[in-house]
């Protein structure tokens, strides 16, 4: 077995054979990661299609450890092409975790592997399928190792628990050792600056960047007792008593109370699962049940984002057309003019769901602008649709969340913290596949549209969002694979060496999580022991400094972004914010936000419609409060929103203006080589960044200089722009 040594280089143990004086000068050219070792090896060649001839195949070796497969070229000296895009990986590598189908290719017969199978024929090829929509193909050699590497492959990518994960081993080996290894610390203030939302005081600081009032961070959900999939922490109106919460969360899905999430001008962010109970309008706690839902406005609008949006499912089918699309062996297949491949593309249905989200973001957006209400979103479990929406109204509205850590802020608190099923819906496991379906990989695609629309409004870039992709399947990180914050508690608890006694557990039935000590006293029930807890704490995966180099975290920084250009985000209070708009005019009016328009409802149930749709008076469309005209005589008191001021998409939103996101679906077209510009990407990033500061510095007086013509040869031409 070889081993990481002493700077990272490859090494053979000492229990294996020495290997070829040729095999060691191009295994010191490939670096192990801390924790990684190497299970075997086999000598392959590497092609990027079956189309071309197997005479032009690269000749090397083929190496498996318990991290990724990686394809080493017999080409001592030879450059491997990286970017931020592949990052920490090569293009000829492939994380364990990121394999989706491997394929044993004979000469009259093809086989899929799983962990249990076992190879009758000898393979002439092996044939890698991707998550990250990648095909590999090697040949394999005559050699008796041949079916080893495939047995060990086909093995290791089917971790049977989240122990398996590469992500633990290197954890560990991370803490042993007092200095973690970066590429460098010029970018470490943008993860300082990143709110986990793991604790009290994240949460309150968010109250307050917000100006919300009338609210408290609640600890009634500490030891989950309230709900298993919410957060420790748990932001609920000022009057609601904890006694109150435990009882009230009996009545929604899975114990998702509404919870409050982002406050603007006035109004509010509610999530909240299903309401479930029909019988608890009788009770003497109805009070305290509108208070708990409306958040103690007047006002409420319901979204309930079943009704238009795709279901999990409908997403994962239309994700499953569009990778059967384009996984293309042939480069150049799809291009701009095949009218054919383009139908295809519209038959995914995937940017369709793309428009959807982001109209139905855009909806709530116009109801939080300036209205002085509490917009609700509800979702059978509040963890999926809700994630995607809250997030994207958040970038719609608040400049601050279109930054660098303020984006990585809002995945953590939407996400994350919310009990995204991360493990699930990315199925690492391979245990789940009828619940996987990539709702995080929606959003993204949602951000890449908006970021294309405006690309001066975000700080970040295309690269940083396809970094965060590639993130969630490469197992580097503790972020993206729990369903919730008590299975990351109860994962990241490493067992002891000696089985707990009973008084070592506590009533819920798992250890009690908090800052990890040598040895913890409590108390139970009067009395005292003592036990010992260890912990195995994950690194982030917004500590970029630990796998990207410098040049590349400059590819995630926007050239074109001008802070001094955005629009603030009027967080006033209700009384500095009143509007002219008498849509939701009634004191306790309750709302349904349904096809573009609001439907009056019965406040309790939420899910009965009382009101008939026929008799119902339905508001003017939502269109019309993007941007509303005033009054003869009248000026309005608060800016309207609108394309003009901020990076929404105008409604209505057609599927013309949407476009395929060709660096992360289109992965086959490989970046051009090293010695280009896409190498010198890094400083030409920093010297524009440069002269924009210096700009502004000797010109205060002028005011920012906000670019206006999208068509500019500025835009167009700076490397990172969003193709279209």
């Amino acid at each position: 077995m070889i081993e990481s040594g002493a700077g990272g280089r490859w090494k053979r143990s000492p229990k294996g054979a020495a290997p070829p004086s040729e095999m060691n000068d191009r295994l010191s050219a490939v670096k192990l990661l801390p924790g990684e070792k190497v299970k075997g090896e086999a000598g392959v060649r590497s092609y990027d299609s079956p189309r071309l001839p197997r005479s032009a195949a690269a000749t090397g070796i083929l190496l498996c450890t318990n991290f990724r497969v990686a394809f080493v070229p017999a080409r001592i000296g030879e450059p491997q092409v990286l970017d931020a895009g592949t990052a920490p990986l090569g293009l000829d590598e492939v994380a364990l975790s990121c394999i989706e189908r491997l394929v044993a290719v004979g000469s009259s017969r093809s086989k899929v592997l799983t962990a249990s199978s076992s190879l009758k024929f000898h393979p002439e090829e092996l044939v890698l399928h991707c998550r990250d929509l990648r095909v590999l193909h090697f040949l394999m050699e005559p050699d008796p190792r041949t079916r080893q590497i495939i047995t060990l492959i086909a093995q290791s990518c089917r971790p049977e628990s989240p122990r398996d994960l590469f992500v633990f081993d290197y954890a560990l080996e991370m803490s042993a050792n007092s200095a973690s290894p970066r590429y460098g610390t010029e970018f470490e203030d943008d993860f300082s600056r990143t709110r986990l939302f793991e604790s009290h005081l994240d949460w309150e600081n968010e109250l307050e960047r917000t100006e919300a009032r009338g609210w408290r961070v609640s600890l009634v959900n500490e030891r989950f007792e309230v709900s298993a999939s919410l957060s420790k922490y748990l932001v609920v109106p000022r009057k609601i008593l904890d006694l109150d919460i435990k009882a009230l969360s009996a009545l929604f899905t899975a114990g998702r109370i509404p919870c409050w999430h982002w406050h603007h001008a006035g109004s509010n962010l509610l999530r909240m699962g299903t309401f479930q109970s029909t019988s608890y309008a009788q009770r003497d706690g109805l009070r305290k049940l509108e208070e708990l839902v409306s958040g103690g406005h007047s006002r409420l609008v319901i979204a309930d984002l079943g009704e238009e949006l795709p279901s999990p499912a409908d997403i994962q089918q239309a994700y499953s057309r569009l990778r059967s699309l384009c996984t293309c062996e042939l480069p150049g297949a799809a291009r701009d003019g095949d009218e054919r491949w383009l139908s295809s593309l519209e038959s995914t249905r995937w940017l369709e769901y793309v428009r959807l989200c982001l109209k139905k973001a855009t909806e709530v957006a116009a109801l939080l602008w300036n209205q002085r209400l509490t917009v609700t979103l509800q979702e059978s479990d509040d963890r999926d649709l809700s994630c995607l929406v809250a997030s994207l109204v958040q970038l719609i509205l608040d400049p601050q969340s279109r930054t660098l850590p303020g984006f990585q802020s809002l995945v953590q608190k939407e996400w994350v913290s919310a009990g995204h099923r991360f493990s699930d819906r990315f199925n690492l496991l391979r245990t789940t596949e009828r619940e996987e379906s990539p709702v995080f990989l929606l959003f993204l695609d949602c951000v890449w549209q908006l970021l294309g629309h405006h690309p001066f409004s975000f700080e970040f870039t295309d690269t940083y969002l396809l970094a965060i992709r590639n993130s969630t399947h490469i197992p580097l990180s503790g972020t993206f694979l729990f369903n919730c914050c008590r299975d990351q508690l109860r994962t990241q608890q490493a067992p002891c060496s000696e089985p707990p006694s009973p008084l070592s557990l506590l009533s819920n039935g798992w250890p009690r999580t908090g800052e990890v000590v040598p040895e913890e006293q409590v108390v139970l029930k009067g009395g005292y022991f003592t036990r010992k807890e260890t912990s195995c704490p994950l690194p982030s995966v917004w500590d970029w400094s630990l796998h990207y180099s410098r040049e590349q975290q400059l590819q995630f920084q926007n050239a074109l972004y001008t802070k001094e250009a955005q629009s603030p985000v009027h967080n006033r209070t209700a009384e500095q914010c009143t509007s002219p708009q008498d849509d939701l005019r009634p004191w306790r009016s309750v709302h349904l936000l349904t096809k573009g328009g609001l439907l009056p409802a019965q406040p309790l149930p939420w899910k009965i419609p009382s009101v008939s749709r026929r008799l119902a008076k339905w508001s003017r469309s939502l269109e019309s409060l993007l941007d509303p005209e005033p009054e003869p005589g009248r000026e309005p008191l608060c800016p309207s929103l609108s394309p003009a001021t901020l990076p929404l998409p105008s409604l209505p939103l057609p599927a013309a203006a949407l476009a395929l996101w060709r660096g992360c679906y289109l992965r086959w077209e490989r970046p051009p080589p090293p010695g280009t510009s896409q190498a010198q990407l890094g400083d030409l990033w920093a010297e524009v960044r440069s002269l924009g500061r210096r700009l502004r510095s000797e010109a205060p007086a002028n005011g920012p200089c906000r670019p206006g013509n999208r068509a500019s040869p500025i835009a167009m031409d700076t490397p990172g722009y969003p193709k279209r």
